[in-house]
């Protein structure tokens, strides 16, 4: 099944291309149609992930099916398939290449499918560049705007460094788990079963001790993951990117190639980095990435006027609660950060999808500009009030549930500074994101010329809530195939 899935987002990525260089591509109505059948695209690998759920193999011994690939699957089909909605709103804003847009969407992706899917380092590099490349340009989609341009410029030469500096780590991984005893050396390796096996078979049957390369090389790898996951020291490209892109795109960038980041790592630290001194590393790594994350995400957000620049540094703030999950190492810790991540998912597309569709109405994305958006349009203010309070971990609501579940899988863990520091920043968040609901629920308009939304747009966006609300009132059926995949992964051994 998941050939399948990779075939048919091939395939439907380069006919979405192809089909621009027609000269219907210049039509009104072409957009639409492209927008729709990407959607549908979606829609399609979404059930053939739930359809190939217990499938379980190697598919060309560098990509591995089962329940945590086929979660991938699900998870970005999902978030695919709600960006081309929320872009479906307004067509029209993307005419500069409506193939080639959704092109990079479905290839963007196809890239975090591969990530997700892999168990060999050098195809987790290509689906982290092939997503990444897709982001490159769909951030500099609005070629005619200078912002738009330096976006996607700072976010390029970053990433490229960051792409150089995780494949130099990915050659001292494979040169370290090399074997040289009696006179004879073993070839390192690129799988992550093989990369594990070397390194603690060195350990424990030859009493050899841990090649020095391997620290820089997992040092490396982390900093390069890192970057694609925007956490702090790594950040600094995150908020002119999200101000720069389209907001959908924004939308896009916030969950999607971070999803599939966040699991891929997951299985890479598990599946390849398991022996106990290496866990014991990488644990201490993750958890400062966390702590600074958290800290710097929120308190920068605080000061924030524009209010996609407050949704940059929330979602650094985001991924530092996620990397708790990474840090316990556990089975729980890996189920409750992919239930955050699915909630997460829900919740960020809704706020961005909202504020796309009220610039479509006139609206400004500067927070005053929402003062008293109540009274210009209720569906509108509920609606960003719904995501907002999903952001703050309001209870009932997604983002609760899923900070609740992380937590307590890092009190189990006996990382309990860990969960207070991060109940700390829950305070701090609270404030910046009710100071949004407060110009918007309690603030007199500037203008008070009512608002109308897209109805495509209300469509989407009231998928993205029942998801948001279905995830925190009855997690039960999804936590439970959740829990069931994160239990065939590998056990940690911890200290």
């Amino acid at each position: 099944m998941l050939l399948a899935i990779i075939i048919t987002l091939t395939a439907a990525g380069l006919l979405a291309m192809l089909a621009s260089a027609s000269p219907r591509s210049s039509t009104d109505i072409y957009p639409s149609v492209v927008g729709a059948a990407t959607v549908g695209v979606f829609t399609i690998t979404l059930l053939l992930g739930i359809l190939g759920w217990k499938e379980t193999g190697e598919l060309y011994g560098v990509l591995k099916t089962g329940p945590v690939s086929m979660l991938g699957v699900i998870i970005l089909s999902a978030i695919g398939g709600l960006v081309s909605a929320g872009v479906l709103a307004n067509p029209a804003k993307y005419r500069a290449g409506p193939g080639e847009f959704f092109g990079f969407v479905l290839f963007t992706v196809l890239g975090g499918i591969l990530m997700t899917s892999s168990s060999n380092l050098l195809v987790l590099y290509l689906g982290i560049e092939l997503s990444s490349y897709s982001t490159y340009i769909l951030v500099g989609y609005y070629r005619d705007e200078s912002f738009s341009n330096e976006a996607a410029a700072k976010y390029f030469l970053l990433g490229a460094v960051a792409s150089a500096i995780l494949l130099f780590g990915i050659s001292l991984v494979y040169y370290a788990s090399s074997v040289a005893y009696g006179g004879q050396v073993t070839a390192g390796g690129l799988d992550y079963a093989r990369i594990s096996s070397l390194v603690n078979a060195a350990a424990t049957q030859l009493n050899l001790p841990l090649n020095p390369m391997m620290w820089p090389g997992l040092a490396f790898i982390l900093v390069g993951f890192g970057f694609k996951l925007a956490v702090v020291p790594f950040h600094s490209w995150t908020p002119d990117a999200y101000q720069g892109a389209p907001s959908m795109v924004a939308a896009l960038l916030s969950v999607g190639p971070k999803a599939a980041a966040v699991i891929a790592l997951t299985n890479l630290l598990s599946g390849a980095f398991n022996a106990p001194e290496l866990v014991h590393a990488w644990r201490i790594a993750i958890m400062w990435l966390a702590i600074l994350s958290m800290t710097v995400g929120n308190l920068q957000a605080i000061g924030q006027r524009n209010i996609k620049r407050l949704l940059g540094y929330s979602s650094i703030a985001q991924l530092g609660y996620v990397l708790i999950g990474v840090a316990v190492g556990t089975a729980a810790g890996t189920s409750a950060l992919i239930l955050y991540v699915a909630g997460y998912a829900f919740t960020n597309i809704g706020a961005f999808t909202v504020i796309a569709a009220l610039r479509d109405a006139g609206v400004g994305e500067e927070i005053d500009d929402l003062a008293g958006l109540a009274k210009r349009s209720p569906v509108a203010a509920v609606l960003l009030a719904g995501f907002f309070m999903s952001l703050a971990g309001v209870p009932l609501l997604a983002g609760f549930l899923g900070k609740l579940l992380v937590f307590k899988a890092a009190i189990d863990a006996n990382l309990v500074p860990l969960v207070i520091v991060a109940v700390i920043n829950t305070v701090f968040a609270y404030y910046y994101y009710f100071r949004v609901l407060v110009q918007v629920f309690l603030n007199e308009p500037r203008d008070a010329t009512p608002v109308s939304l897209n109805p495509t747009a209300v469509t989407a966006l009231a998928v993205a809530l029942a998801g948001v609300i279905i995830l925190g009132v009855y997690p039960t059926p999804f936590l439970n195939v959740i829990q069931q995949a994160a239990q065939t992964m590998p056990v940690l051994a911890l200290r």
